[in-house]
């Protein structure tokens, strides 16, 4: 008979203590650039914390359907054997899957999946949606280092602009909640996505995402949620 033992460790309670440091030390820097810098590691880390979070939910929630399919009672042994490898395979699948999950769409089908509401839809978190796909996508383009370009046609009136992707999609985000007083066009600069309150923002929705699931969970799911995200 072979054994196995599964150790895990989650470390995004690490980056949340890490990113409260820096907010902290920042105010300490004088260079903007250096400044841009810690700013652009906040708004990844802010990304990467929801992920961690969201992982753990969706595991423990893995967890709590586990636990109810090991209170079914098959009375024959062949049927029992041959359900508990089936249900194994599925949780294997679903397992893999939660830990391959990437930005907001891959989150919203996988609480879809395993607790039959999508995180969209779910009343606290809808009305900080919007944000947390945006998040995503900014990380996404952050994280590559890719440079941010957008095209102006001068030779027409009224201009027209071309800026598209995860930096257009940004900016009209912030600038909707007057965290950019300036297009990108008008300010020429890399580091209007890369400001104290751009970063600040994005950090304090990734935190309130968490206590919004929790408070939109019915029980049994809300403790098992809590007991894998609510502890720190």
């Amino acid at each position: 008979m072979t054994m196995y033992y599964i150790f895990r460790e989650t470390i995004w309670p690490s980056i949340k203590a890490a990113l409260d440091h820096m907010q902290m030390e920042r105010k300490t820097v004088i260079s903007a650039q250096v400044r841009a810098g810690i700013n652009f590691s906040i708004v990844l880390g802010s990304a990467c914390y929801l992920e961690g979070v969201l992982e753990a939910g969706l595991k423990a929630f893995l967890d709590q359907r586990r636990g109810l399919y090991n209170q079914l009672d098959a009375k024959k042994f062949e049927t029992r054997r041959s359900m508990n490898m089936f249900y194994s395979r599925i949780e294997e699948d679903l397992e893999h899957r939660i830990s391959s999950a990437l930005g907001a769409a891959g989150y919203d089908e996988m609480f879809e999946l395993l607790i039959g509401e999508r995180l969209s839809k779910l009343v606290r978190v809808t009305p900080i949606w919007e944000g947390i796909t945006v998040l995503f996508q900014l990380r996404n383009v952050l994280g590559h280092g890719r440079e941010i370009k957008a095209l102006q046609n001068v030779s027409v009136r009224p201009i027209e602009e071309f800026f598209s992707g995860g930096y257009r999609r940004a900016e009209d985000y912030l600038r909707k909640r007057k965290l950019l007083g300036k297009k990108f066009t008008e300010a020429h600069s890399d580091y209007i996505f890369l400001s104290d309150a751009v970063a600040d923002h994005f950090w304090q929705l990734a935190k309130q995402v968490p206590r919004a699931i929790s408070k939109s969970l019915p029980k049994p799911g809300k403790s098992q949620f809590d007991k894998a995200v609510m502890r720190t």
